[in-house]
């Protein structure tokens, strides 16, 4: 599918569900242009937000420590990321903040073959099943691991640009005053913009904490 053939397409998603439409926003890369990440990133990524939003959720946040440290996966978190986890109390703030990286960590696991489907984001991510396939205790990731299986660039590609063009909505109903648009979940459109923008290595951003979210 072409970059335009894909503009049209999430436009006319977008038509469809009622969602405000700007013509104007750009076609996003062709499949020749991106590079996805690679599926050890890709976990490594994963792991990462996966322990931020276990502690936000309430986790044991020695246990989480004390896992990343053990299996050399501390360098894997943002310097946000290491702040939140590692550096004095966590407030109530910085856990309603990382608790939103669910959706992140959501878009990513479909990415990574974890889950079956993915649909126009209205409701809180469910992670159950998903989460069942990372560290219970101490043991290495293996059996997430062993679960990837990445999905086509096109269909990454696909929801890179409907992800963009929700968020341009829901920002532009932000601004004007107005409830998100479709009964969009804000949190998760936000999120998942993020999370593809990152995996398609967007502007050759490799720090996750300052991946664009521009629309």
């Amino acid at each position: 599918m072409s970059p335009e053939q894909r503009k049209e397409a999430s436009e006319l998603e977008l038509h469809k569900r009622g969602i405000r439409i700007n013509v104007q926003l750009h076609v996003i890369e062709s499949d020749e242009e991106v590079e996805l990440r690679t599926p050890d990133e890709l976990m490594q990524r994963m792991l990462a937000l996966w322990a931020v939003t276990a502690v936000a959720t309430g986790g044991d946040v020695a246990h989480y420590r004390s896992y990343l440290e053990t299996h050399g996966l501390k360098a894997c978190l943002s310097a946000r990321e290491q702040v939140f986890l590692f550096a004095g109390d966590i407030t109530e703030e910085l856990r309603k903040l990382f608790l939103q990286r669910q959706e992140a960590l959501y878009f990513l696991a479909w990415a990574a073959g974890l889950t079956d489907k993915l649909a126009v984001p209205t409701q809180a991510a469910n992670l159950k099943q998903v989460l069942k396939l990372f560290p219970h205790a101490m043991e290495a990731p293996e059996r997430l691991q062993a679960a990837l299986k990445l999905r086509r660039k096109g269909q990454v590609l696909d929801w890179s640009d409907l992800s963009y063009r929700l968020h341009w909505a829901v920002r532009h109903a932000h601004i004007t005053g107005r409830d998100a648009p479709g009964n969009l979940n804000s949190d998760a459109v936000r999120e998942w913009h993020q999370a593809a923008n990152w995996l398609c290595q967007y502007e050759e951003e490799n720090d996750w904490d300052k991946v664009s979210t521009e629309t």
